[in-house]
Formats: C-alpha cells, sequence, structure tokens
C-alpha cells in the first residue's frame, strides 16, 4: 500500500497488517502499544536530524520491525550517518528520561516495559546491518577507506552474517524453552529489505537523472549541486555518488586544472564504456573525440 505525505511517499509493507492482526489476536495490544510509541520516538529523532541537515525525506517504507527512511541528497554532507546515528540516540535518550522521571516519582510500573522496548530498538538498530541504523553508519565509516560498490558488498556480508546469527539465536532460544519468534522474523527482513534496496538503487538513479535531464530540456530550471570527485573513480561509483533530489555537476581534477562532467554525460559514458571504466578514461576520451 502506498500513498503520499505532503512531498513524502510512504510505502506500508504487505506484511504489517497480518502482523498486527497476529498481535492482537495473541494478546500482545498493549505491547503493541509500546512499541509503536517506542518506534514513533524513533523515527522522530531520524526526522528532525534529517530536518536540521536540512535533507528531505523522500520515502518511507514500513515494515514490521519499523521504517526505513530514504533521504534526498546525503551524499557528502555526512547526512546520512548522522541522521541515521539519531535514531538510536533518541530512544537511548527517551529511556533515561523515563527512567529519570520513575526513579523521582518513587512509580516505575508500566514505564519498565518502556524503557525496555526502548533500549531495544536502541541495541538491535546498532547492529551494523543494512537497513538498521548501526548499518548506514557502518557504510559511512567503510566509505572512508573502500570505494563505494566495495563498501557496499563488506555490508552486505555484514547483513547475512547477522541474519545468520539472529537465525541461530533464536532457534537456540526456542528449543530451549524460550518464545523468541521475533527473531526468526528480522533475518527474512535484513535479507529482503537489504536486497531491494540495492537492487532498484542503479535503476532509480538512472530514472531520475533521466527524468532531470527531461525536464532541462523542456526548460523547467533544475536544482543543482556541484560535487567534487577524483578522476580515479569509477562511472558506476559516480553514478551512485549523483544527488537524489538536484542535478549533479561533478568536478573532476584532472592533470592541472578540473573539468565538468555534468550527470547526463555521465550517464551516456556509461551506456557506452561501460559502469567500470574510470572517470579519467572518460574524459580522455571524450577528449579525443573532440
Amino acid at each position: 500500500m502506498t500513498f503520499r505525505f505532503g512531498r513524502t511517499e510512504v510505502r506500508i509493507h504487505f506484511c504489517v497488517l497480518p502482523f498486527l492482526a497476529f498481535a492482537i489476536v495473541a494478546g500482545e495490544g498493549l505491547s503493541l502499544l509500546y512499541a509503536a510509541v517506542s518506534l514513533a520516538v524513533h523515527e522522530g529523532a531520524h526526522l528532525i536530524a534529517a530536518k536540521n541537515r536540512r535533507l528531505s525525506v523522500e520515502r518511507v517504507s514500513v515494515w514490521p520491525f519499523g521504517a526505513v527512511m530514504t533521504l534526498s541528497d546525503t551524499f557528502g554532507r555526512g547526512g546520512d550517518w548522522i541522521t541515521a546515528a539519531a535514531g538510536p540516540a533518541g530512544s537511548a535518550a527517551f529511556a533515561a528520561v523515563l527512567s529519570l522521571s520513575g526513579t523521582l516519582s518513587g512509580g516505575r510500573g508500566w514505564t519498565d516495559t518502556l524503557i525496555r522496548t526502548n533500549l531495544a530498538i536502541a541495541l538491535l538498530n546498532l547492529l551494523p546491518a543494512y537497513p538498521l541504523d548501526g548499518g548506514r553508519v557502518c557504510r559511512a565509516l567503510l566509505c572512508r577507506v573502500l570505494r563505494p560498490n566495495a563498501a557496499r558488498r563488506v555490508l552486505l556480508g555484514f547483513t547475512g552474517l547477522i541474519a545468520l546469527c539472529a537465525a541461530g539465536a533464536g532457534l537456540w532460544l526456542v528449543l530451549h524453552g524460550v518464545p523468541a519468534w521475533t527473531l526468526f522474523a528480522l533475518p527474512p527482513f535484513l535479507i529482503a529489505s537489504a536486497f531491494a534496496e540495492w537492487r532498484v538503487s542503479d535503476a532509480g538513479t538512472v530514472a531520475r537523472v533521466m527524468e532531470r535531464s527531461e525536464r532541462l530540456r523542456s526548460g523547467v530550471p533544475q536544482r543543482a549541486v556541484l560535487l567534487a570527485v577524483p578522476e580515479r573513480m569509477r562511472i558506476g561509483e559516480a553514478m551512485a555518488a549523483l544527488s537524489n533530489s538536484r542535478f549533479t555537476v561533478l568536478l573532476i581534477r584532472h592533470g592541472t586544472g578540473c573539468v565538468t562532467l555534468d550527470e547526463a554525460a555521465l550517464l551516456d559514458a556509461a551506456a557506452r564504456f561501460g559502469a567500470e571504466k574510470t572517470l579519467k578514461s572518460v574524459i580522455l576520451r571524450l577528449t579525443a573525440e573532440e
């Protein structure tokens, strides 16, 4: 189910409604309410951080375990990992406030469950698995030492390993009489959402570039962002670095000067030369053709 809330597209996964129905029938309505409040705090922290970084939320995908936000123009500004880290920080801060207020008032009761729920959400999202917040922070750190495509592959390995460990831990707990069915639902969520994100990323980039280029040809002004990249960067990596919401112009250091290459020319180069060629080779070929 998909609808729009302002400029943000909201997608609700088909398994959310059956999950809610099962929880209510199983008598977990109160736990579901605690989880909803905790997730609202968690996602609210993400939203506040995104607004402070002047990033807009393009899409929100709602799963039984929470929501996955897709932000516009997160490359190169540090907004992605900062916004990701804000979620666990917000959950932990909310748990701390509840604990302090319960201590001062002398009564805990229902707040204990809410505190545990928020701490569980914070700890779960610190795992270095995509699309959890820890995975987004991990990807930002990996991109500082690895090429973007290599960082993706490493993070995919982390995601698979954590999904396997969660399934194993869930099986071990169930065999020992602990009803940890949630751990069985976590691995499919991690694997499905990770593959879905990476499978559509390249196609989505191409579609956005073609749409912006068509608007520009039609005379519609486009907001542009200048992105400085090294000439050793591959075409595929440069495509992944393009802005989600703005027409991107690449500033490439070549020799003693700089060369500009807009996203339309980059898309044409990808079709002609392949995604594995470097930007330097593209510049040399285009210069030779002139």
